[in-house]
């Protein structure tokens, strides 16, 4: 049994402890508190949301007027964690270039949509996409082909490239511009108004590729903006208006679309003829070959495009050719003001 001298000596003890613990814990706050009171604290969000904070500019204000608030559109020009591409060409436009590219879409696109001879002024409204990502650079795949957009995206999503060297007063960089504008707002169009696609793919069905693979070769000769992404006559005598048109059923819809509304009647005048004019051999056998591809050729090209015509002025309310002569005049007319 311990005594009562050792009891007592061993509860001092624990009583010390207690004692020693609480000076230890409120010597620890005081120096944090003090700490605190020193050093300013950071009014920034420690929450990453994948975006810079950075102040409002005269572009996001005339962004917010122009783009976002009358079209439901958000603009993203900065670059941000994984925003809407990667590639080695995928990097943020120069400021000075973002507005002027804007300015085309905006006038050239958006607006001529909504004239009152076109589609009227709410035929855009819960039809847009609803983002739009600007790059520096250009678009190409693997194969060294150039695309109008970017497929890995929703038709809900928007890309256009080639900012750093967009020039509203040359001709061919306001042309391309508009090509990828009317192709990706084609597709979003088809997407909320549907198109009986099966009965589309079935004219030209056996030539779509999948892949920009077997049509890199003769993309590689083009060398100006129109021959890249212009009528094209190795298409045209294939049955399609542009080598873009080859990829998908969606892709050619929309290039029926895109290629009309920045080409001229006579130009598209032209592809017609080019489709439907063969090659020329010396041996009979070949020629007559020839005559056959040229006779299918045009069949589908103009099958498509009669297909196509019917669904924008069923669908749309629309006359495409309408829209057509319309477009490209505004087209000419901007450059020239530039």
């Amino acid at each position: 049994m311990k005594s009562s001298s050792t009891f007592n000596f061993e509860d001092l003890l624990k009583t010390m402890k207690v004692k020693i613990r609480k000076i230890a814990l409120l010597l620890f706050t005081t120096l944090l508190l003090t700490g605190c009171g020193e050093e300013k604290l950071s009014d920034r969000s420690v929450i990453d949301d994948g975006k810079q904070q950075i102040e409002t500019t005269q572009l996001d204000k005339w962004i917010l007027d122009n783009i976002t608030k009358p079209y439901g559109i958000e603009v993203v020009y900065r670059w941000e964690k994984n925003a809407g591409a990667t590639g080695s060409f995928i990097y943020p436009p120069k400021i000075e270039n973002v507005r002027a590219v804007l300015e085309v879409v905006k006038e050239l696109g958006l607006e001529t949509y909504r004239l009152k001879e076109v589609g009227g002024a709410d035929f855009l409204k819960g039809r847009l996409p609803i983002k739009l990502y600007l790059y520096g650079g250009g678009n190409p795949d693997e194969n060294g082909v150039e695309r109008l957009h970017n497929p890995q995206l929703t038709a809900a999503e928007m890309c256009l490239y080639n900012v750093n060297s967009f020039n509203p007063g040359d001709a061919d960089k306001v042309f391309v511009l508009m090509r990828s504008v009317h192709h990706q707002l084609a597709k979003r169009l088809i997407q909320l108004m549907a198109y009986d696609r099966d009965k589309f793919f079935t004219i030209s069905g056996h030539h779509y590729t999948g892949s920009t693979e077997p049509i890199a070769a003769p993309w590689g000769y083009a060398q100006t903006a129109k021959e890249k992404f212009g009528l094209d006559a190795y298409a045209n005598k294939r049955g399609f208006y542009t080598m873009l048109s080859f990829l998908s059923a969606e892709d050619d819809f929309a290039e029926i679309i895109s290629a009309t509304l920045t080409s001229t009647p006579k130009e598209l005048y032209d592809a017609a003829v080019a489709a439907k004019t063969p090659d020329t051999d010396i041996d009979p056998e070949v020629n007559a070959r020839y005559a056959k591809e040229a006779e299918q050729a045009y069949k589908e090209f103009t099958e498509k495009q009669a297909f196509v015509d019917e669904y924008v002025q069923k669908n749309w309310h629309i006359n495409l050719k309408q829209l057509q002569v319309i477009s490209v005049r505004r087209m000419a007319a901007y450059v020239n003001q530039h």
